[in-house]
């Protein structure tokens, strides 16, 4: 696994009973009794939840973040260092319990059944433990053909997305108004993300495609798209018309989303579209 990892440790947990179906430790610096702390976690969910009305999603301590899912029955734990994009991980938390619902649960059968026949043993979940071990894998996997595959990913979904918002009716001049404010903000990100430099900007777009994926860390790629989008979304807002914009959300920026919603939700990117331009 790559050296800066996101993701720490992950629990799997019996609401109520506070039980481990699943606990796994993927880090020295997480120190904690898988075992002992469950009951905890599901403590303080509970409490939250009916004390507040409200679900809790996140948990800050100094060092890591608690990020949180679940349904009825279940309770979806993972511990992760402060960097770790927060789309990502309620993203893979969603799609894993929807997995051991699907895989752990027979059609003729339900989860209230399951957990009740469980005797605690930690051997009956062991295959989904073992995926949920491949999928942390492969999240935090360096190899550079992989990361090199997921930043060509990223920058097409957001080329699209750019050329939607660029599609904006309002006349010439408003997006030639429009280049030049997006040419304005982006100045002061040259520093941080001087491959910039070389990215066009004009009326049909961001290029963000010539840009080498093999030369820009992806963790920086991801930062940079995620703020061009926001600052694209804020020039638009400013020189179109209320009308305008929201015309040009719903004719050209969601039929793509959409059409290409795996990539969207796979990278967290629909959060960013949420986010930045609604």
């Amino acid at each position: 696994m790559s050296v800066k990892q996101s993701i720490l440790g992950v629990w799997l947990i019996e609401r109520g009973s506070g039980r481990n179906l699943v606990a796994r430790c993927y880090s020295d610096a997480v120190k904690l009794d898988m075992d002992l702390i469950a009951p905890f976690l599901s403590a303080t969910h509970t409490f939250i939840d009916k004390a507040s009305n409200e679900t809790l999603k996140t948990v800050d301590t100094e060092t890591n973040r608690y990020v949180w899912e679940a349904n009825e029955y279940l309770l979806f734990v993972m511990v992760v260092s402060k960097a770790a994009r927060l789309g990502h991980m309620r993203f893979m938390l969603e799609y894993a319990l929807n997995e051991f619902m699907n895989r752990e649960v027979p059609k003729n059968s339900d989860i209230a059944t399951i957990l009740k026949n469980w005797l605690g043993s930690p051997t009956k979940f062991q295959k989904f433990g073992n995926f949920i071990d491949e999928l942390v894998t492969q999240y935090e996997v360096t190899d550079e053909s992989l990361v090199a595959g997921k930043s060509m990913d990223c920058l097409e979904v957001y080329s699209h997305i750019f050329r939607g918002i660029m599609k904006v009716k309002g006349g010439k001049q408003k997006k030639i108004a429009i280049v030049s404010r997006m040419k304005g903000f982006t100045e002061p990100l040259m520093d941080r993300y001087p491959f910039l430099a070389r990215v066009p900007i004009d009326i049909a777009g961001i290029e963000v495609l010539d840009i080498d994926v093999n030369s820009v860390a992806y963790q920086n790629l991801r930062d940079c798209l995620e703020e061009l989008l926001r600052l694209l979304g804020k020039a638009v807002r400013e020189i179109v018309t209320p009308k305008a914009y929201r015309d040009m959300l719903f004719d050209h920026v969601m039929p793509y989303v959409k059409h290409d919603i795996q990539r969207l939700q796979t990278y967290a990117i629909l959060d960013d579209v949420v986010r930045y331009l609604f």
